[in-house]
């Protein structure tokens, strides 16, 4: 008897022992593999599982299949992503599968096969590897089912991501609003919200120097951090204390935030003198964080929801984004079923300008509200696809807050390093999860042909005609410029005049100079569309007033237009009908349209032989007649 006690004490030692060992591989794996999606920590989380694989650990080798196809913490090795993945898929490794997922969705593995093959075969392993709880898989699993038309199926896996990322998601998180571009002509964000290691340490050079503007400016990069430089909330509230000595009332407020949110040990601060203070200086966002103060409660300060709504409803009132999603809350708190829509209503404000906390709690109530609408048999199937449609579009808002986020950031710097190929591989990832500057910037980067992944045109095309769909598909203008040119010069797709025309005339019902000058020329010219010289300078007119930088082209087209029709009518010419293109004339990859194939050279050209020849004409007129 005893000894059969001592034997199950001992297994359950050995167990405690194993679970404890499991449970810090865990949080070991966790920790390494959120620094692989980060620039500055990714070469210390790809260590961590280095080490684990050489210990035969398989979730660190499957793991470490998508840091090699992706060049995250070391070199980039596409060829080793396949064979490593191939290999450890029969074993069970769940990011195995989403790496051998990716190779093969986008035509990286070297086998011939058709693409509805490839991409079904991409979707299996998505689905295996969703499975075992990889949330990136669930997103591309998620928007497989979405495109289908099987919008259950994916609201399934998109929830199952979103609920995998919220519990790290902090209160105040908002996605990232300002992406860098490849190419500056599709950067629509200023600059100055952007900053350069070496900017950052010349300007917290002057915060020490007791710069309070420059003081507040370290704080916000520090407490959001950067490439380069890991956020640092302390040191953040240092320099808020800082410039709250010299009476910035937007430092009060912010460190007042940070206070109210991060339990930081050793920092005792008057949060509510602070706000006040900044409130009697009119700052009036201070309004937002006195009411989250009394919503929740804070140290001496106890929970007053009657003050928490005077406040927060101050806040909303004045455009405060923070007071729309807290207000939204403290309806919840007060359990007022009547308030349940005003609470979606103020989340839909915050989720609109990328509250990640908003967006969730916005999609969970759609979620309950389809599971009521399945048992009752008065509800009709077009409204419960309403339902799940708007359900899966803010569950993918919380998604693409996970930390893959930061391979946007990543994938930048790779580009600006020269490391193209390694850019573009993060880029076609982050577009298959959904972030639309990355269509952009994996397009522009297949676009100009130096990638170091495609070897053919025929390849290369055909990857751009997917991103950039995918890019018109999220309204972006730049989008359906680009497949107007692929469809207009047949690259990656069968040649098709009338829907490039399409294309350019969609992109500039969204106000792009470039599409209407485009769709102008196709019109002057009758491609694809019936010709109607008279249409086409009035296009050419409305292309000029959407850009100032399209006068030079505009001008060139239009001065063309008219000695076109001088030429006809004067000498009973149709020099419409002559077909004048150069057999070298190629598709310049969507460049700037002063450049651009919408502006050939050829244009140039034949206006100044066009130009002497009336010139030659004129002279002769005016000469005397014994001249002749």
């Amino acid at each position: 008897m005893r000894s059969d006690i001592g034997l199950i004490s001992m297994l359950i030692l050995v167990g405690s022992a194993y679970g404890a060992e499991l449970t810090n591989w865990q949080n070991q794996r966790e920790e390494a593999v959120f620094a692989l999606f980060r620039p500055q920590d990714a070469s210390r989380g790809a260590l961590i599982l280095q080490q684990a694989a050489s210990q035969g650990n398989v979730d660190a080798e499957s793991d470490l299949t998508l840091a090699m196809l992706l060049g995250m913490g070391v070199p980039q090795d596409i060829d080793a992503a396949e064979k490593s993945s191939s290999s450890l898929v029969e074993g069970g490794g769940a990011r195995a599968h989403t790496t051998l997922g990716l190779l093969l969705a986008h035509n990286l593995t070297g086998t011939e096969m058709t693409e509805e093959k490839r991409q079904s075969q991409a979707l299996s392993h998505y689905i295996l590897a969703a499975m075992s709880n990889d949330p990136i898989a669930q997103i591309l699993a998620g928007w497989h089912y979405l495109k289908v038309g099987d919008c259950d199926a994916a609201l399934q896996y998109f929830r199952r991501a979103a609920l995998t990322v919220i519990p790290a998601v902090p209160e105040e998180m908002k996605l990232q609003d300002s992406p860098r571009y490849v190419w500056p002509e599709d950067d629509l964000f200023a600059e100055e919200e952007r900053m350069t290691l070496d900017e950052f340490h010349y300007v917290e050079l002057m915060a020490q120097h007791g710069n309070a503007d420059a003081a507040l400016q370290t704080a916000f990069f520090l407490y959001r951090g950067m490439p380069g430089l890991p956020r640092d909330v302390r040191g953040a509230v240092g320099y808020l204390r800082q410039a709250v000595k010299e009476n910035s009332t937007s430092a009060m407020v912010i460190l007042s935030s940070i206070l109210l949110r991060h339990d930081i040990p050793d920092i005792e601060e008057d949060v509510l003198g602070l706000l006040q203070t900044a409130l009697d200086f009119g700052e009036q966002s201070a309004h937002a964080f006195l009411g989250l103060l009394y919503l929740n409660g804070f140290r001496d300060v106890p929970k007053n929801l009657a003050k928490a709504k005077m406040h927060l409803t101050q806040g909303v009132k004045l455009g405060v984004a923070e007071a729309f999603y807290l207000l939204g809350k403290l309806y919840e708190e007060e359990d007022n079923s009547g308030k349940s829509d005003e609470a979606i209503a103020l989340w839909h404000v915050s989720a609109s300008i990328g509250h990640v906390p908003s967006a969730f709690r916005i999609a969970e109530r759609y979620w309950q509200e389809l599971h009521r609408v399945a048992t009752n048999v008065d509800n009709t199937a077009v409204f419960a696809q309403a339902l799940c449609h708007s359900a899966v579009s803010m569950y993918h808002k919380v998604a693409l807050s996970g930390d893959w986020h930061y391979l946007l950031e990543s994938a930048y710097e790779d580009y600006v390093n020269g490391h193209v190929g390694t850019a573009l591989m993060k880029y076609l990832l982050m577009s298959d999860l959904g972030y639309p500057s990355a269509h952009v910037n994996a397009g522009r980067l297949l676009d100009s042909g130096n990638n170091g992944i495609y070897n053919t045109e025929e390849a290369l095309h055909h990857q751009a005609v997917k991103v950039w769909r995918k890019a018109a598909e999220t309204g972006t203008d730049t989008g359906y410029v680009r497949l107007g040119d692929l469809h207009y010069y047949g690259q990656g797709v069968p040649q098709n005049l009338a829907l490039a025309f399409m294309y350019y005339n969609n992109a500039s019902m969204l106000g792009s100079a470039h599409g209407m000058f485009n769709a102008a020329q196709m019109v002057e010219w009758g491609e694809g569309v019936v010709q109607n010289v008279t249409k086409a300078r009035e296009m050419y007119e409305s292309a000029g007033e959407l850009s100032e930088d399209s006068h030079a082209p505009i001008t060139l087209a239009l001065l063309r237009l008219d000695l076109f029709l001088r030429l006809n009518a004067t000498l009973g010419l149709d020099l419409y009908a002559v077909d004048w293109s150069l057999p070298s004339l190629k598709d310049q990859g969507g460049r700037s349209f002063i450049v651009s194939a919408s502006m050939p050279a050829w244009d140039i050209i034949l206006m100044v032989v066009l130009a002497v020849i009336i010139i030659a004409m004129v002279a002769l007129r005016a000469s005397p007649a014994g001249n002749r």
